[in-house]
């Protein structure tokens, strides 16, 4: 392929399965040699972003996941610069407890920020804000879902959603997994329904809570 484009795309493709595999030696060689090449391509921070996290160094993910967002807006690409932000960033920052970097990453307008706001809120302490009534964003609507049980609103609709919800957006559903047991718990329900969700996990998730949340939940010692 002489196609510089699809090349780097290609590259890139390969490291993702390496990184599928556990290879994380030869995804790093791979992540150095397409970030030497590429040095502006936000994609290329962002796979390094991935290796940082698959090798458990999450502040150095959590600042490449930052470099590809402001790599996107320096080439005009504003959309790819804010999921990037309310995504990777945003679930670092929030497993670090930095609330206020939180703040700031869901400032502004849109669904998902206007619900990540809402679960902010509820983190420290409050739950006055009022719930949106319909939202369309698919990972919008799953989070005001749980944000609603946390109300005590819908509890016994999370295990369905739990159980339905495959393997994209890992992350998150990992959170609606963890903080759905909390609810059920809290009110008094059986959790062993969850079993089926926790066994589907594709592992592993990237997120510094996981491991110690499987262990301390589940007892997978």
């Amino acid at each position: 392929m002489t196609d510089p484009s699809g090349l780097r795309k290609l590259r890139r493709r390969e490291i993702r399965i390496l990184l599928q595999l556990g290879n994380l030696s030869a995804a790093g060689d791979k992540c150095r040699e397409l970030a030497s090449d590429n040095p502006s391509w936000p994609p290329g921070h962002s796979i390094m972003a991935d290796l940082a996290c698959h090798s458990g160094r999450w502040e150095e993910g959590e600042r490449l996941f930052e470099r590809a967002a402001r790599e996107h807006e320096a080439a005009g690409n504003a959309k790819a610069a804010a999921r990037l932000r309310i995504g990777p960033v945003y679930r670092l920052a929030e497993a670090r407890g930095d609330f206020e970097k939180c703040l700031s990453l869901c400032s502004g307008e849109g669904e998902l920020k206007s619900v990540l706001k809402i679960r902010l809120e509820r983190q420290l302490g409050s739950n006055t804000a009022r719930l949106p009534e319909e939202i369309q964003d698919w990972l919008a609507q799953r989070l005001l879902m749980l944000e609603s049980a946390w109300r005590g609103i819908q509890q016994s609709g999370l295990l369905r959603i739990a159980v339905e919800w495959l393997n994209n957006e890992p992350e998150w559903r990992w959170r609606f997994i963890v903080e759905g047991m909390i609810v059920w718990k809290r009110d008094g329900l059986d959790p062993g329904g969850w079993k089926k969700s926790v066994r589907s996990t594709v592992c592993p998730v990237l997120d510094p809570r996981f491991h110690s949340e499987w262990r301390n939940m589940f007892n997978d010692r």
